[in-house]
């Protein structure tokens, strides 16, 4: 048994999924609806099969199915044109003949993309990292230290200018600085 990777009709990635060893390619997942009345059970496509490994790195993988029948196609293609090849070898004097013909296959596109928009991918990867509480607590010190700061600036600033409002001045001080005065 080995791993693969069952998609949905649109291609997109759904679960993991084990199939023997010597699945290759795309298979198709049918399912069977009920007949109604006295008619055959009608078969449908619900999904396939896809017995390649995803690549690393594809936030939302998804599979390319024309690209996949291009290659299928291209396939076909080929070896018909090596077996016509082949042949028109064969039908030669053997002394006539050269070398055998090679049979070349097509270059196996990468069917597996992704399936995210570019703007999506940027928001994940761009999306603020949150905090572990350590670093926030640290935050909110810093930020503390930083109003007590502009606090004490502004009362500096105040009785520098207005020494009449110096009592309630410094109820206000000894709430942020925590002491009694």
């Amino acid at each position: 048994m080995k791993a693969a990777i069952q998609i949905d009709l649109d291609g997109y990635y759904v679960e993991p999924v084990l199939v023997p060893l010597s699945q290759t390619g795309v298979t198709e997942i049918r399912e069977r609806l009920p007949a109604e009345d006295d008619e055959e059970p009608e078969e449908i496509v619900t999904g396939y099969i896809i017995a390649e490994k995803v690549p690393n790195g594809l936030f939302k993988p998804r599979w390319d199915f024309n690209l996949w029948d291009n290659y299928q196609t291209a396939l076909v293609t080929s070896r018909e044109a090596y077996d016509e090849e082949l042949a028109g070898w064969y039908a030669l004097p053997e002394e006539e003949r050269g070398e055998r013909p090679a049979y070349v296959e097509p270059i196996r596109p990468e069917c597996w993309g992704e399936g995210l928009p570019q703007e999506q991918i940027d928001e994940i990867r761009n999306a603020p990292v949150p905090l572990s509480p350590e670093q926030r607590i640290a935050q909110l010190e810093a930020e503390s230290v930083e109003v007590m700061l502009g606090l004490t600036e502004i009362y500096e600033t105040l009785v520098e200018t207005n020494s009449g409002a110096m009592p309630g001045l410094q109820r206000l001080m000894s709430v942020f600085s925590g002491g009694k005065r």
